[in-house]
This record gives C-alpha cells, structure tokens and sequence, in this order.
C-alpha cells in the first residue's frame, strides 16, 4: 500500500469524511494516525475479550508441551457465551477460568468443541456482558488493515498485532489468512478491521493435516488463520447444544495427483462409507458437487472439507455405460470403517531388474493363506487378476488392494507352460511371521567386481553430500547391482548408536535375506530432534540413488527409546516406508488411520517378564483393530542387562522384512 493510500484508508476510518485531504491545515504525521487508528479499533472491541487460564490436565500432547500461560477469548452473548481456540484446552484441564476486563473472574464450562473449525465455546455465569459488533463478510477483503488481539497478562490493554488481510477462503475454504502475527497468546482472540469490527477468532490450522496441533508450528511466521465471524455465528447454535462437531467424510479417493489434477475419476469407495451405502462406484467420476460443478480435485476438497458430519452431500457422476449422467445423495459421517485391503498369500518372485516376463511368478505362498487354499504353487506365474492382464508385482498388488478380505478374483496363471484359471477368495492379512521362509539366493557378486565397478559394500561411513551429519551403513560384500535389495533404516536409541551391535547381529541376515542397512546419526548423540526427520529422508533417499532398493521393502528398525522417533518417520513419510520393528517399545499415541495407498507393517518385541510391558499388550489389539497388519513377538527375559535381541528374535523379524512385498 503506497503512502497516499494508507493515509487516505486511516484518514476515512477517523474521521468518516475527506474534510482533512481537502482542509488547508498541515497534513498529521502518518505514524500518529496509524497508532491513533490501532489503538481506536482496539479500544473499540476490547471490552469483549477476555483472558482464559487453564489448570490441571495434560502438560503434553504428542510431541507438543502444552502451555500453561494465559490464553484468549471472545464474548459472543450476553448471557455468558465465549469462543475460543480449541488448541487452547488439547491438554483437557480439569478447570477454566475466565478474567473479564473488569477484573470479575469465573469459572467456565466447557459447552463443545467445533474439531472442523477448531473452535470451542465455553460458558460462564454473568450477563448484560459487552458483545462485539461484526464486519458483514463480504465487506472483507484482501488488502485491507487487519488487527490481531489477545488477553494475557495486563487485563487494562489487550497484545496488539497489525497486518493486512492476505487472502480469503484459505484452508478450503475455511479461513481468513492475515500476515498479523499469530501465536498461543492470541489464539482464541479476534481479528478485527481499523474500525475494531470483528472479522473472525484466530486459530491455528494447516492446509494438510487435521490433528489437534495442526498449523501451530507457523506461529509468527507471517501466515495466521481466523475463522471468519459470519462462520463462527452459525455454528455457535450446534455447539450450544453441547455435542461436539466434527468434519464429515464421504469415504472416496480420486485417481491423479496432487490438488491441481484433472482426473476426477474415483479410484475408491470405501467399504461401509456413505458414498458407498448412496450408490457411488469405483470408476465413477465426478462432475458436480452439491449444485457446482468440479473439474479439479482442489475443488472436490473445497466442498468436502467444509463439511460436518450429519451434514448431506449431492453428488452427480458419469458412469460407463451409463448413457446418462447419476445422480446421488449422501450424509456425511465422523468415522469411516478402517480401510482393510484383501490379501492373497504370495511372495512375488524377484527377478533381475534387465529380466522381462509376463505376469508375476510366486517365490512363496503362505501357509493357510488364500493362495494356498486356491492350490497356487511356488513357480506359478499369474498372467491376469479379475480380467486384467498384470505386468509386475506392483501392479498385481494394486489390483489386490483394491478388493476386501472376501471377496473373490479369478487368476489366469501359467503353470509348466500351461495357463489355468483359478479362482481365490481373499482373507485379511495375518499378523504373524511365517516360521519357514525360505531366502531367495541371488548370483553373488565379488568384492573385487564392485570394486571394478566403484560399488562401496562391507561396512562403509559415510556423511551426507552438502552436510555435515553422518551416517553408517552395511551394505553386503556380495550385493548384486542387478537385483533390488531391502532397506533397513536403523534409528538408535538415544545416548547410543548399537553400531556395531547392529552390523554383528545383522551382518548373517542381511546376506542370506537381501538386506542393506542404514543408520543415521543424531546430530545429539544423546537425542533426536524432530527437524531431523528430513535428515534421515535424504539418508534413504541416498542410498536410494546409490543401490537398488526395492521400495516395497523399506523398513524402519529401533530398540526402546528410538522407537518414537521411528514412528515420527513411518508417519510422516507414508509413502517411503512400508514396515516399522521395534523392541521394548510401543507407540505412544493412536497411530493415524490406515492409508490404502501406502500400507504399513508393524513389528513389536516386548519382555513379558517386565510388568510394564504386559500393559502395553492392549495397546497393540487397538492398533490391529485399525487394520494395521500388526506382529507381536513376546520373549521371556532375554536382555536381563540391556543387551540387544537373541538371534531368534532377529531371525523372525528378518523373516517379516524379506515378506513387506506380500501381495
């Protein structure tokens, strides 16, 4: 904004006319209007914004210290009503007060919580309080002057912070962006204009993630979100009646990628989910939602997630051969059924990366599997699934993971040159380890022809190119750059590395099984920071370009305390790692629903001589009953001293990795 612009906009917001740019008098300094002009529009909506303390509940949530300072809120009624932040009360206090700006102080109940939103409205018990005059929403827009307010520690004067309003509609749809600075002391507070109207209650949020914490790692980063005033006034009725909200989902996924893609054709409809139980297939694709039509899966989004559940959905696809266009309606839903692929029971084989074939062979088939009641056999090749001609492994596990455990696939195989139909009824993935499982050998290569080839194998140190962290790795003497190897990424636990417990225990397995090893180091030997997590990405990455990897069978590894950060990993980077094991630990917090597109495989190691772990077993049937293939391996007293795992421990998990790629 220019300077005449400015002093124009603060000129009309004091005095509601053009008589100073017209008058003869000495134009005010600009500094002075601007202060005159922020402290009138706080003053203005300070009476309603009242300061919030929490007591007693959670001091941690995930890897976030929840605070214990003073907050912010916004009277909405007269008879008591106050939004707030929902990230103000994740920890679950067992206690809110409320400070009005008067001094009065009361303690307040918490009515609901808005989870789309991420607002909570609380009550105390007062009346004839100060409400807020709001800007009408479509008077807002980019450019404009906007002011973030809170109420902490001085009860006369509210935290000021000034900005500009930056964009409209973000976080589909839900949100107004401001470059004001943002953080947990004004969360819960107002965003208003020059003339201390109120635009919307600050909030963090993120455009990609949905969890209680989401979006407040950008505070002060010049990127805020207030839910606009017009959206918190709707809702403040439903809240009011005590139930919760929640975002509503439809239960489909669409082809292509990325938000600006073009192929609106649905890829999934998940089982049980509402656009299932309307009519809506695989296949279909969309071309209107709720009256508007839809070309770009941000648009799909824009309308989806704006929505409650309870809240009802239009839909209008195309259908092959359907000559005319179907139409459909579905209510919304909290949670869908946990997504459950089909599981046939074979190992594919691995052939060299030159090798080309038709179908997939099978290395293995699993004991009691589907596979195995069907009759297939290992060295049987399946030509075609359900009719659909299969070139490799990964497209053959496509078109299994698009089926539920029950259903049926015809195969078209190959056995001694001669092609057979079978049919195969597929069942849901175990959660056990085969107990014989044979290594697949591969030609071996010498250390002298990967020297010639300048291919590092043994046990190598290494540092990260453009980077001063560092990292260990084993790659075995007879690694063959023709065949695709597994890929253990070992995550120590703090204030020790293991190396060379992991290289000695490892070396044998690695060999027989096709295994590499990678173990980063934390730059503090003694922990591991979460900004780390783009280390270990690039570690892999690295081995990645340097080795074949086979991506099907990336998997983490840790013992005790390394365990969390493990986890951090699998789920941040879904689509890099296909399988997390770990000994003497279990996940902390409710791991994230399942992801069709990028299955994970879990191994746990726990003593059932340690008491403590023997609570932790009911962690593990809640995790399974998520639908993640989920092994649990109790030993009795093998590392009475802290040592690492016996070697039929290490055996059974060498077992599990060299079967990540089962289809």
């Amino acid at each position: 904004m220019n300077h005449i612009f400015r002093l124009l906009t603060l000129t009309l917001a004091l005095s509601g006319s053009l008589d100073l740019l017209q008058a003869q008098a000495p134009v005010p300094n600009l500094e002075i209007l601007e202060e005159r002009a922020f402290k009138q529009a706080a003053a203005f909506i300070n009476p309603s914004i009242v300061r919030i303390e929490t007591v007693g509940g959670q001091d941690r949530v995930g890897k976030l210290i929840t605070g214990t300072g003073p907050t912010s809120g916004v009277i909405v009624s007269r008879d008591g009503l106050i939004i707030s932040s929902a990230f103000n009360f994740i920890g679950k206090p067992s206690s809110i007060l409320v400070t009005l700006p008067d001094g009065r102080r009361f303690p307040a109940q918490n009515v609901a919580t808005d989870h789309l939103k991420m607002l909570t409205l609380l009550k105390i018990d007062a009346q004839n309080l100060p409400v807020p005059l709001a800007i009408p929403e479509s008077e807002i827009q980019v450019g404009m002057w906007s002011i973030a307010l809170g109420r902490t520690f001085d009860l006369d004067q509210p935290s000021i912070s000034v900005g500009i309003v930056s964009a409209l509609e973000r976080i589909w749809g839900k949100a107004i962006q401001t470059d004001a600075k943002i953080s947990p002391v004004n969360y819960g507070g107002p965003l208003v204009d020059i003339n201390g109207r109120l635009m919307g209650i600050l909030v963090p949020l993120s455009p990609g993630a949905s969890a209680e914490t989401a979006g407040v790692e950008w505070y002060d980063s010049g990127i805020g979100f207030a839910i606009p005033m017009s959206d918190v006034l709707k809702v403040i009725p439903r809240l009011n009646t005590g139930k919760d909200l929640y975002p509503g989902l439809l239960g489909i996924t669409l082809t292509g990628n990325g938000d600006l893609s073009t192929d609106m054709q649905l890829d999934r409809v998940r089982y049980g989910s509402p656009a299932q139980e309307a009519g809506v297939k695989a296949g279909d694709t969309i071309t209107h939602l709720d009256g508007n039509a839809v070309a770009m899966h941000s648009q799909v989004k824009q309308v989806l997630m704006n929505k409650y559940a309870g809240d009802s959905v239009s839909l209008v696809v195309t259908r092959e051969g359907s000559p005319d266009p179907l139409s459909f309606k579905a209510t919304m839903v909290e949670k869908l059924v946990p997504f459950e692929s089909g599981f046939m029971g074979i190992l594919p084989q691995r052939a060299s990366i030159d090798q080309v074939e038709a179908g997939v062979g099978i290395r293995f088939v699993f004991s009691k599997s589907a596979a195995a009641e069907a009759g297939l056999k290992p060295r049987d090749r399946i030509l075609e699934f359900n009719q659909q001609k299969v070139s490799d492994a990964s497209t053959l596990a496509l078109l299994v993971n698009h089926l539920r455990p029950g259903e049926t696939a015809e195969l078209l195989i190959s056995r001694d040159q001669k092609e057979q139909t079978v049919k195969v009824k597929l069942q849901s993935t175990p959660h056990t380890v085969e107990s014989e499982l044979p290594t697949q050998a591969l030609p071996s290569r010498t250390a002298a022809e990967n020297q010639k080839d300048k291919i590092k194998t043994g046990h190598l140190k290494e540092e990260l190119p453009g980077s001063e962290s560092t990292f260990w790795a084993y790659v075995p003497e007879n690694y063959n750059p023709d065949y695709e190897y597994g890929l253990m990424v070992w995550i120590h636990p703090p204030g020790n590395t293991m190396e060379s417990t992991i290289f000695k225990e490892w070396k044998s397995i690695c060999e027989q099984r096709g295994i590499i090893i990678v173990g980063p180091a934390a730059q503090d030997i003694i922990r591991w920071n979460r900004d780390e997590t783009e280390f270990v990405k690039e570690v892999v990455e690295s081995m990645q370009k340097r080795y074949q990897i086979d991506n099907t069978r990336i998997f983490l590894a840790s013992h005790r305390d390394g365990s969390e950060f493990a986890f951090d990993l699998a789920f941040k980077y879904r689509e890099l790692f296909r399988g997390v094991a770990v000994s003497e630990a279990t996940l902390k917090n409710k791991p994230p629903e399942t992801d069709p597109d990028y299955p994970l495989s879990l191994f746990f190691v726990l003593n059932a001589a340690n008491p403590l772990n023997q609570l932790l077993q009911p962690q593990i049937e809640l995790i399974r009953e998520m639908n993640y293939p989920t092994v649990l391996e109790l030993i009795k007293n093998e590392n009475p001293a802290g040592e690492y795992l016996e070697k039929s421990t290490l055996e059974a998990i060498g077992r599990w990795a060299d079967s990540l790629d089962r289809i």
